[in-house]
């Protein structure tokens, strides 16, 4: 079985990069202070080299990184493995096994644990028992160890308390950096997953849709006929016959509205996109709206939009505007109202549509849910409308929010960008 903390590579060759600039710091000034402080001699011009031959492998590989060359684990082991040979060539420069930073074998062992697959883990946890055990047989002495025995032990109990600690901060430093790169990766994974689901559940609702739009042409032409001759009935007051002919206008609109799905349905593809004025699109919209809700007012007010308000849309977005007025003429209802409240404003960044009811509003938890699971504040609502709109103004960089009107009522904040060039093709 492979478990691996992290599983983007590039990532972990910058911990190890990381890493690497700490340990060239620390060896450094290490070597310094003992020799300064301690007076103890070491041989600081060999040491020196292979911390400046560490030196420029960093340097190569923070180039390296900068390239688009996807990261294998081979070169992650074998990076790991020049760590391991210069730490060896210190150490054996220094006292070998006596030394007490020798315990650092464990800092690449940990790494390659919680980032490689087990075959290299095996391979660089057998470098460091090799190496450990070359320094055994080519153990050094140093001048510190022609001390009294009681001061060489104590600086030897010192340098392992000081290896102690840098140790744990390395590998604390090292683990929390690829700990949370594994929440964040889990964290994409979990959206991706849900967006997964969300877009199978939409193909789903598609397919369905088109069979029932098919099925549902049969009946309205059976009640466009009915009305009809009602229509030509002679006994008929006036008021009946404005229902009638309401009647009809409302089955014209299910028509041409089923026309499009079933469109739709037998193109490949993404809905045809083109171009057009917001207002225009509005217009359109509220023509066909306003016969199926003849009973709402709505209240539509243009502010500071730009020069040439275009953007790309399609009967996709046509329909999420539609059903989201629907969803606010429907909120205004349930508390007695009968008005809706439409602003398009925009700028140079896009276009914005404030669609306000009169509402009782929505809580913080429905807030953060809207459009993007199925949930309804409708006693016979089955909570697609919104899951289906966010759909269709994703599909156009849009965005849909809802948030709650302090005055009271739900505002639906619909987003878009402005057209800028040329439509890249007629369906995505």
């Amino acid at each position: 079985m492979r478990l691996q903390l992290i599983t983007s590579r590039r990532k972990f060759l910058q911990v190890i990069l990381w890493l690497r600039v700490c340990a060239i710091v620390n060896q450094s000034i290490t070597i310094v202070l003992i020799q300064k402080w301690l007076g103890i001699t070491l041989p600081d011009a060999a040491m020196g080299a292979a911390i400046a031959g560490l030196a420029v492998i960093a340097l190569l590989t923070a180039l390296r990184l900068r390239a688009a060359v996807p990261v294998t684990e081979l070169e992650v082991a074998l990076q790991l493995l020049i760590d391991i040979s210069e730490l060896t060539i210190l150490l054996c420069l220094s006292g070998g096994t006596a030394n007490p930073f020798a315990s650092l074998y464990l800092v690449p062992v940990a790494l390659a644990a919680v980032g490689l697959g087990w075959q290299y883990t095996a391979a660089i946890t057998g470098a460091c028992l090799g190496c450990y055990f070359y320094l055994i047989d080519r153990f050094t002495t140093l001048g510190f160890m022609h001390m009294t025995l009681a001061h060489a032990f104590n600086l030897h109990v010192a340098g392992m308390n000081v290896t102690f600690a840098v140790s744990s901060v390395l590998l604390a430093a090292a683990l929390s950096m690829t700990a949370a790169q594994a929440r964040r990766q889990d964290q994409a994974m979990a959206i991706l997953r849900e967006e997964m689901m969300r877009k199978d559940h939409l193909n789903a609702m598609g397919v369905l849709a088109a069979g029932a739009a098919h099925e549902l042409s049969t009946p309205l032409l059976s009640m466009a006929l009915i009305a009809s001759e009602l229509r030509d009935t002679r006994r008929m007051d006036a008021e009946f016959r404005d229902n009638i002919e309401l009647l009809e206008k409302q089955i014209a609109v299910c028509k041409q509205k089923l026309g499009v799905l079933l469109q739709s349905a037998g193109s490949p593809g993404s809905p045809r996109r083109q171009v057009a004025d917001i207002q225009a699109v509005v217009r359109e919209v509220l023509d066909g709206w306003s016969i199926v809700r003849p009973a709402i007012r709505l209240e539509v007010t243009c502010q500071e939009l730009p020069a040439c308000p275009l953007i790309v849309v399609d009967e996709g977005f046509k329909q999420a505007l539609f059903s989201l007025l629907d969803n606010a003429a429907e909120a205004s209802q349930s508390t007695g109202s009968d008005l809706v409240h439409m602003v398009i404003t925009g700028d140079r960044h896009g276009i914005r549509l404030y669609i306000d009811d009169e509402g009782p509003g929505l809580s913080a938890e429905m807030q953060q849910r809207a459009g993007k699971a199925l949930f309804t504040t409708k006693e016979k609502g089955f909570g697609l409308g919104l899951v289906l709109s966010h759909a269709n103004l994703n599909r156009l960089q849009g965005d849909l929010t809802l948030t709650t009107r302090p005055e009271g009522g739900t505002r639906t904040t619909i987003s878009v960008p402005l057209h800028v060039g040329e439509l890249a093709a007629a369906s995505d």
